[in-house]
């Protein structure tokens, strides 16, 4: 079966490695070039004619719309995601016939969820889809990420995971906070996250909980029998124990 050709385009080089990354797990898959400026993308596309182009749309020289604004223009246009790490493009994104929008920081189910419909528009049996999506999975045997990309309102700031003590689910958005009692917004879910982490260092405490053991200070009686952890800091932190997750714990304290 022929390969989808993809080019990534974004003037962040670790955005480009990361996407190349995720991209590279897909057998059916081939990441034939990387660019960082427009016009380097709009020469690159001339030339490699990929199938695809992941696109950052603020760049340097020529922005990603611009940039999909003229490959739509020629005969047999590649076709266009778009990545960005601002959610109010999305309608100009769509405007000019983007396949789809990815937003960072991404993860892998995003990539997964963009390629799905890639495959599907490009006739891939069931199986293909499958075994495609399946090969994703060889993510988890990768050596886990030390650090998170975390928004601090616009800004996306590298934390280090020793320095986060808890991640927590709010109204249906996912925090983390630090050492330092700072709280950003994480854009994985709670589940996500939880395969993404060392388990000898955090632990699934609650549905709602995944608690970085170092920084439990005490553990008391809970409702219903579950527990109640204080965590370390300045500011006072309760996380809860669910009943089901009681004896799990022991795995971490030794009672």
């Amino acid at each position: 079966m022929k390969k989808i050709s993809v080019l990534v385009v974004d003037d962040e080089i670790i955005m480009c490695a990361a996407l190349r990354h995720h991209l590279e797990q897909f057998p059916h898959i081939e990441v034939v070039g990387e660019c960082h400026d427009g016009p380097a993308a709009l020469l690159a596309a001339e030339r490699l004619k990929p199938d695809l182009i992941f696109l950052d749309i603020r760049m340097p020289g020529l922005n990603g719309l611009e940039v999909a604004a003229t490959l739509d223009q020629l005969e047999a246009s590649p076709q266009i995601v778009f990545v960005t790490a601002h959610d109010d493009y999305a309608l100009k994104a769509f405007e000019v016939g983007a396949l789809d929008y990815l937003l960072k920081p991404f993860d892998s189910n995003d990539i997964i969820r963009v390629l799905r419909k890639i495959l599907r528009n490009q006739s891939v049996s069931a199986r293909s889809l499958h075994d495609s999506t399946e090969s994703m999975q060889t993510v988890s045997l990768l050596p886990r990420p030390a650090k998170f990309c975390l928004y601090n309102g616009e800004k996306q700031e590298v934390v280090d995971n020793r320095n986060i003590k808890l991640f927590s689910v709010e109204h249906g958005k996912t925090f983390a906070q630090t050492i330092d009692d700072h709280k950003y917004l994480a854009k994985q879910s709670l589940h996500e996250i939880e395969q993404l982490l060392d388990p000898s260092l955090f632990f699934r405490c609650h549905r709602n909980f995944i608690v970085n053991i170092d920084w439990v200070k005490t553990v008391s009686p809970w409702f219903n029998r579950g527990l109640l952890l204080t965590l370390k800091g300045d500011k006072k932190l309760e996380v809860p124990v669910s009943r089901a997750q009681t004896k799990k714990l022991e795995q971490y304290i030794h009672f």
